[in-house]
């Protein structure tokens, strides 16, 4: 028998997500037999194990054939019936109306922001009338931005991720409600997690070199002065929504 899969500590809002598909469920109906959908689904630990384990008929994609087979590895050991194929989230290969539930975690992040709203679309075109989509973005009240990376489009940020270079996208709430227009917004919740070790091996010097992203723009010597409270203003944020298709 398999193991009970039990996810790293950034895959939170995973469990938060299978809580309210039960909690939607009509009196009597259980999850046995739901068909779901991970976009972006590699990895040495798959969240779409976590959904398999609960009874769900289950599918993944993900567009690095390395990830896959990890996830691949991971099921197999687990003896978990998942299906995994390589796939691209903007070009979903599944008909219209096809899945009970469709989610992403942590894939978006790395589009661009044309290409984000793509794979939004598709994941709601695969999604049956009435079915729940799980999705996030990058908040713009992550701070400062400039750890994303270099702005070479407006909200796209360009930095190194594990020695390669690293598209991440950031979204204002309206740019991101924008992208869900289309459905009915169940739950929208905003996590910030406090980047304090980072913030805490600051030099003064660096930390000056940061004002000009404060808003407003303080005084230098109001900056300085900020310093001893510098793990309260690095923040990462992460906009998430759980909807529900027309």
């Amino acid at each position: 028998m398999a193991d009970s899969v039990i996810l790293r500590t950034n895959a939170i809002p995973v469990y938060g997500f299978l809580s309210r598909i039960a909690a939607d469920l009509p009196d009597g109906e259980t999850l046995a037999g739901r068909t779901i959908l991970d976009c972006g689904a590699g990895g040495p630990l798959p969240p779409l194990a976590l959904f398999c384990q609960h009874g769900f008929q289950t599918w993944g994609i993900d567009a690095s054939q390395a990830q896959l087979e990890r996830a691949q590895q991971f099921c197999a050991e687990q003896g978990l019936k998942v299906d995994l194929r390589l796939g691209d989230m903007r070009q979903l290969p599944f008909e219209d109306d096809t899945f009970d539930y469709v989610y992403e975690h942590y894939s978006m992040c790395h589009l661009s922001k044309r290409d984000t709203a793509r794979a939004v679309s598709e994941m709601i075109r695969a999604l049956k009338p009435g079915g729940l989509s799980f999705l996030g973005v990058i908040s713009k009240d992550t701070w400062p931005l400039s750890t994303l990376g270099q702005e070479r489009e407006p909200g796209e940020y360009w930095g190194d991720e594990g020695g390669e270079e690293t598209l991440h996208s950031a979204f204002t709430d309206s740019e991101a409600n924008a992208l869900v227009s289309t459905c009915e917004i169940v739950h929208r919740e905003k996590h910030v997690r406090y980047l304090s070790r980072l913030a805490e091996g600051l030099s003064m010097e660096a930390w000056m070199g940061l004002r000009q992203e404060a808003d407003p723009v303080p005084t230098e010597e109001a900056w300085r002065a900020q310093y001893g409270q510098r793990a309260n203003a690095y923040r990462y944020a992460h906009l998430y929504y759980c909807v529900r298709k027309p």
